[in-house]
């Protein structure tokens, strides 16, 4: 027995500094385990406070970018009649110009309706119950029988002034209505509206047609002006704003067989007109349009409306 007891003193030492070891090593584990997570996490936050910066900075770059003001996506127009109904709609398409009041001695002082005028009539025609399209959607009702509002309107603008950005754009932006811009190109700045604006209009929902290059009377010119007009301001529209410019419009509604040929080679769905009236899907290339001039008031326009349907 005296003989043992040292061995058995040695083994319980030798097992005590086992024991102790492996505490020591499981310690060891557990902080460079935690030391680990610390790392990743403070990497993490410092990503996602980078992206977060990143992505501010952007937003904030982007919101201040001239020309690209933040898109407004409109709501859609009740589809109140579809298919056949839809097919066979006759609809107003407004013709307005200036949107501004005329200075004395103006020529063609009727082409300028007051801003305050037409945000009368905007708003008269919702309290009417109609709802503004664009010529894209009218098209989707008469061609496939897509939905459209029990008393849809078209809100067109020729040639292109800065009343139409000014003016226009935000009386149809507080009800939520597209706009349909004819423009001539010639008139892009130089008094005219400026390419900026263009871009403001179509991140508001407007729709941006062709109305030429030059505006010309197209009835007089040879093939090849023809073609320019016509193929040409379409290539630059797309161009310029990235639009597919689907529609034409007559300058000074002036065309014959020729012109609604060329017009319809030229890969244009449709074309308006200042033929007064009602437009319909039968005549695509010759839609009828209705003229809004500067001594009409909101209830001279309804009554003309409900008088030509």
């Amino acid at each position: 027995m005296q003989y043992g007891q040292p061995a058995r003193e040695r083994a319980a030492r030798r097992a005590i500094a086992r024991a102790h070891r492996r505490r020591t090593l499981r310690i060891q584990r557990v902080a460079a385990a935690a030391a680990l997570l610390a790392a990743a996490a403070l990497v993490a936050f410092a990503v996602a406070r980078s992206s977060g910066e990143d992505t501010r900075s952007a937003a904030t770059a982007a919101s201040a970018s001239p020309g690209r003001p933040p898109p407004a996506p409109l709501p859609r127009p009740p589809a109140q009649v579809r298919g056949d109904a839809a097919r066979r709609m006759r609809v107003p398409i407004l013709i307005y110009h200036v949107v501004s009041r005329a200075p004395p001695g103006t020529p063609n002082p009727q082409l300028w309706v007051p801003e305050e005028s037409f945000r009368s009539e905007m708003h008269a025609l919702r309290d009417a119950h109609y709802h503004a399209l664009t010529m894209a959607q009218l098209f989707a009702g008469w061609t496939r029988g897509a939905g459209l509002p029990r008393k849809p309107v078209v809100v067109s603008f020729d040639d292109g002034y800065r009343s139409d950005y000014t003016h226009a754009r935000p009386v149809l932006t507080a009800l939520g209505w597209p706009g349909v811009l004819n423009l001539e190109l010639r008139n892009i700045g130089k008094g005219g509206i400026t390419a900026r604006e263009v871009k403001a209009l179509i991140a508001a929902g407007w729709e941006i047609d062709s109305h030429t290059i030059d505006h010309p009377d197209l009835t007089t010119l040879g093939a090849a002006d023809l073609r320019r007009e016509l193929v040409g301001s379409r290539r630059a529209l797309r161009r310029r704003f990235g639009v597919p410019a689907d529609f034409f419009c007559y300058p000074a509604g002036r065309y014959d067989a020729t012109v609604v040929g060329a017009v319809r080679a030229a890969g244009y769905r449709g074309a308006t007109t200042t033929v007064e009236g009602y437009a319909s899907g039968a005549s695509p290339y010759t839609l009828s349009r209705i003229r809004v001039n500067g001594g009409d008031s909101a209830a001279a326009l309804l009554a003309r409306l409900r008088s030509e349907r």
